[in-house]
Order: C-alpha cells, then structure tokens, then sequence
C-alpha cells in the first residue's frame, strides 16, 4: 500500500480561500509549501511511473516458456493472440489497453503503453508506426485522467498537526 502523502493547509496562498487575516508572510510560506507539495505529487507519480517501468512485461519472465513457444512458432497474428500465454499477458498487465483496458486505468497506464510500443517498434523495426499506438477507444484518455486524479487525492491526507493557520 501507498504511505500516505502529507500536506499542510494552504488556504492562504489563494485569494478565494484565503482566511482574512493573510499577510504577505502568509501568503509567501503557504504559496511555498505547496510548491513542495506539487513536487511530492510529481514523485509520487515518477515513482509510480518507475514502478510499472520494472514490472513491464513481467508475464514473459514469469511464464517464460509458453512465451517463447508461443513467440517461436510460426503462428499468425490471429493465433498468436489467441494462444494462452499471450492471454495471460494481456489480462495480467495493465498496459495492453486496447485488448484489455482496466477500469481504474490511469496515466501511469498510458505512458507505459506509449513506452512498450516506441521502444518496441525502434528496437525491433527501427521506426515508430501508429499501428499498436492507435487508441481503440480515445474515451480511454478521458477515464485515464479521472483515474489518476483519483489514484493522488487517495493519497493525499491534509495534516491535523500545525498549519499554516496558526503560524
């Protein structure tokens, strides 16, 4: 599980929140401590992003010798993705998003894709297509962005402690 990214209050470094007693000072330390706070919201998805960058393709290590008879065998496409190991992969990896989108697909989901399908096609063509970069369904973009903004603000815990209200 995800530890928990702690923030302060930062009512004051905005003009529609901010409390009436705002004073430069106020306005200073608040507007910098959420410049930190948008840096731990960008680490948090480096390391999620990180994360996935590890995990990629873990199917084919893990069931290794169903991948390499099925990438061996002179299969055409169509039997190449309906041969069992192939499902596994498409089902077990979040990344396949247009044989198996997950519901709570998400950003980090996106640039993995983009990652496997440019370094994919120049390490093994030497040039980019649109072919596997083509989106089935462009609404995927849209549920990604939702699902990530939801994937941070579960993460993110205002903290009860001292705020910048009492400083």
């Amino acid at each position: 599980m995800t530890e928990k990214i702690i923030i302060k209050n930062t009512s004051y470094a905005d003009s529609r929140t901010a409390p009436e007693d705002n004073t430069k000072e106020k306005l200073y330390t608040a507007t910098t401590e959420h410049i930190k706070d948008v840096g731990k919201a960008m680490d948090f998805f480096a390391e999620k992003i990180h994360e996935a960058g590890i995990k990629h393709d873990y199917t084919k290590i893990s069931y290794f010798d169903e991948f390499a008879e099925n990438v061996l065998s002179e299969h055409t496409d169509e039997e190449f993705i309906n041969e069992p190991w192939y499902q596994k992969h498409i089902y077990e990896e979040r990344h396949h998003l247009n044989a198996d989108c997950p519901l709570d697909v998400n950003l980090i989901d996106i640039f993995e894709m983009i990652a496997d399908c440019v370094m994919a096609a120049k390490g093994r063509s030497g040039k980019v297509t649109p072919r596997f970069l083509n989106l089935s369904d462009p609404s995927i973009l849209v549920r990604a962005y939702y699902n990530t903004i939801k994937l941070l603000d579960d993460v993110v815990e205002v903290s009860n402690g001292e705020d910048l209200r009492s400083e």
